[in-house]
């Protein structure tokens, strides 16, 4: 088990986020949680990186309270999250580059990769442009190239698809699923549910201050564009 959440409370004054609320992540899963704006999603992702604690309960990472682990085990994670966090003064290659450089990898290394995910993004005519002169979409790019340079085994991703048109969530999407199909463990928060399903997926909706599993029944399954997923239902189908 990555995480648990035992009776966990979270409240800001007086609004209440969560009541009560009991949740484990599981290694190698692949999870969607779905919720209206304000229903505490972004709260729950700034937990399970410790950027925010629970007024009462238990946040349990690797099988011990997650305040008693190092800031260490943090460089094992690809964070994606909403508000942009990058260098405004940097380029986008430093930005990308940043975490690598943290790690002491040598610059070959580090060019290398980073212009593999400029590739990927189709960035590399942005390679140096000051990250304060992008646009939406694009930060939304730099940070999800930034989150997962390391490779990392859990992406905790909240709304990775926000400021981007179809064919670019798509391209994100599956670039997710990609790295779940090498073991990874991925969990993403979004305000639309993608319009995908597979068996592999669980989906979770946040709502009344707490978050719940959502049964097959509930899920619809329209199709979904990216090459990676429909690839994914076509496995599902034979």
């Amino acid at each position: 088990m990555l995480f648990q959440f035992k009776n966990v409370h979270k409240s800001f004054g007086a609004q209440k986020i969560f009541r009560s609320l009991n949740f484990d992540l599981e290694r190698g899963t692949f999870s969607i949680l779905t919720g209206a704006s304000g229903s505490g999603k972004t709260t729950l992702f700034k937990m399970l990186c410790a950027i925010e604690a629970p007024t009462s309960g238990e946040v349990i990472f690797l099988g011990k309270r997650l305040v008693q682990h190092s800031p260490a085990h943090l460089k094992n994670i690809g964070f994606v999250f909403q508000n942009p966090r990058g260098m405004l003064d940097k380029n986008v290659f430093d930005n990308i580059a940043l975490p690598l450089r943290i790690d002491g990898c040598g610059e070959n290394l580090v060019r290398t990769r980073v212009f593999e995910w400029l590739d990927k993004l189709a960035l590399r005519h942005r390679a140096q442009s000051l990250y304060s002169e992008l646009s939406g979409g694009e930060i939304q790019k730099v940070e999800f190239a930034r989150a997962l340079i390391r490779k990392p085994r859990l992406i905790l991703a909240d709304e990775p698809t926000a400021h981007l048109d179809p064919i670019q969530s798509d391209l994100l999407l599956d670039i997710l699923w990609e790295h779940y199909k090498d073991g990874a463990t991925v969990f993403i928060s979004t305000h639309h549910a993608p319009a995908f399903h597979h068996p592999s997926i669980i989906r979770y909706h946040m709502e009344d201050y707490r978050l719940r599993q959502l049964e097959p029944e509930e899920i619809s399954m329209p199709q979904f564009s990216g090459s990676l997923f429909k690839s994914a239902m076509k496995e599902k189908s034979t």
